[in-house]
């Protein structure tokens, strides 16, 4: 089936990870059987084996002893190298974005938040926290601050479907220029837990990030913890 000149494995990794991706697999379902593979791919063992410990190291599949490979549900992969939204993430992994809205609401800023936001000529500013979602799976919590002087009433926008990309860009005519990031792995707390439905402990991504537009100037800050077996970070690394 496939030639012999091209790394086979590779080429059975990719025609799977494309099946998942597209559905034909889908979050939950078993994939063929190990011997069912060689068959449908006329290919060793050794072969079939290459390609799926890939798709488990890369976070597509889980094993169960025993029973068989699944597709692993709604995780997402977030590539280091651009400055994507959690909506644009979802969305292109074809799946369905969406948010429940903790709270969303003007704050008096503290004096970190202030720094962090260069707040001048107010004292307040935007708050809002949201669990992110893949379908009814929870992927991450986010508390994030706003600057309010550039987004005024954002908060009167701020809905279970609302991407705030695209109020930043398309509502208020912002062009985001650069963020900085910082990523830790942590372990979640009790409250943490509570609000993404895990247990105590599990493993969590944290995130510290602040966005900047154009001018220089900071628009929002936010901090954020992705459930470590539900999200994937990505990049490419150059010498």
């Amino acid at each position: 089936m496939y030639s012999e000149s091209h790394y086979l494995h590779e080429q059975i990794y990719e025609d799977l990870k494309s099946k998942i991706l597209n559905k034909e697999y889908p979050y939950g379902s078993m994939l063929p059987r190990e011997i069912d593979l060689i068959t449908i791919y006329d290919v060793s063992r050794h072969t079939i084996r290459k390609a799926m410990d890939r798709l488990y190291n890369e976070g597509y599949v889980y094993k169960v002893k025993g029973t068989g490979t699944f597709v692993k549900s709604a995780k997402a992969y977030y590539k280091l190298s651009n400055m994507s939204s959690f909506s644009e993430i979802i969305n292109n992994q074809e799946g369905k974005p969406n948010s429940v809205v903790i709270e969303a609401k003007m704050i008096p800023a503290t004096e970190e938040i202030k720094d962090k936001l260069d707040l001048e000529n107010t004292k307040n500013c935007y708050y809002m926290e949201r669990i992110r979602r893949n379908g009814n799976t929870n992927l991450c919590f986010e508390k994030t601050f706003v600057n309010p002087e550039l987004c005024p009433n954002i908060i009167d926008f701020v809905t279970p479907n609302a991407s705030l990309f695209q109020l930043y860009e398309k509502k208020y005519n912002l062009s985001l220029h650069e963020g900085v990031y910082n990523l830790e792995a942590i372990t979640a707390s009790k409250h943490i837990a509570k609000i993404l439905d895990i247990p105590e402990g599990s493993a969590i991504l944290y995130m510290e990030a602040s966005i900047y537009i154009n001018s220089g100037k900071a628009l929002y800050y936010v901090e954020a913890y992705y459930i470590g077996s539900r999200y994937t970070f990505t990049t490419t690394l150059k010498r």
